[in-house]
This record gives structure tokens, C-alpha cells and sequence, in this order.
């Protein structure tokens, strides 16, 4: 079974994924329990769109720059922290991802979930040239 998983990245990184066909192994977010349990109410979008925030926050401990969140399709994973974090360094080939969200400017941890542009992972190698 698999779940959508939400994977920090920086923008200049996106050439790295373009040449080696897959995304740096990193800790990624996803629907897990624990943010199944912060609102019993909240549906499935509501869920994924907060793993989605949260893995946009991670991506400003990579350092600085436009952050981007590579939204893939992975093995189902444990996640034991209290929020979206999974357990285990995803190792994603570029197969397995879906789209890219990319900020439309350099913000700040818990900024930027607005503004948020879309891109189909076939447009990578031509958002990959942009960040030249």
C-alpha cells in the first residue's frame, strides 16, 4: 500500500533531481495518526494539505532560497512523532513523484502556504533550468 508523502526541498536542488532521476533521501510528511488525532473532523484534504505545510517548514532548515515540496507516492511508512514527520529517510525515484509545489517568493517557517505555485513533474527539467 502506499501513502502521498510531502518532501522538503530548495529550488537549486531541482537540477540535482533532474540529473541523478530521483529526490536526495530525505524525512518527509504525511498523513500519519498522530495528525489523524490533532482533529477528528478534519478531512482528507484538510489532513494532506497540513503535511504539505509541514514539510514546507522543514525545507527552511535546508537553508536559504525558494523552498519546494515534491509531492511522491511512497511504500507506507510509520511515522511516531506527534505531527506529519515520518520515521524513515525516503529514498524517491523521480517516478514516484507527482507534482512540485514551489514558493512563489522566499518566506519564513510558517509563511508562504498561499502562495504556493503547482507544477506537474513533467515541467522539472524546465523549473530545474529556471533556478540556473
Amino acid at each position: 500500500m502506499s501513502v502521498r508523502a510531502y518532501l522538503p526541498l530548495l529550488l537549486p536542488e531541482l537540477t540535482g533531481v533532474v540529473e541523478q532521476g530521483r529526490l536526495p533521501q530525505r524525512h518527509g510528511c504525511a498523513v500519519t495518526a498522530a495528525l489523524r488525532s490533532w482533529d477528528a473532523t478534519a478531512d482528507e484534504e484538510d489532513l494532506e494539505f497540513e503535511a504539505m505545510c509541514q514539510a514546507l517548514d522543514a525545507a527552511r532548515a535546508l537553508g536559504a532560497g525558494r523552498r519546494v515540496v515534491a509531492s511522491a507516492d511512497v511504500a507506507e511508512t510509520a511515522g511516531t512523532s506527534p505531527d506529519a514527520s515520518l520515521d524513515s529517510l525516503l529514498d524517491v525515484p523521480l517516478r514516484d513523484v507527482v507534482c512540485f509545489h514551489v514558493e512563489e517568493e522566499e518566506g519564513a517557517v510558517g509563511a508562504g502556504y498561499d502562495d504556493l505555485l503547482w507544477y506537474d513533474v513533467t515541467e522539472l527539467s524546465q523549473l530545474a533550468r529556471a533556478t540556473d
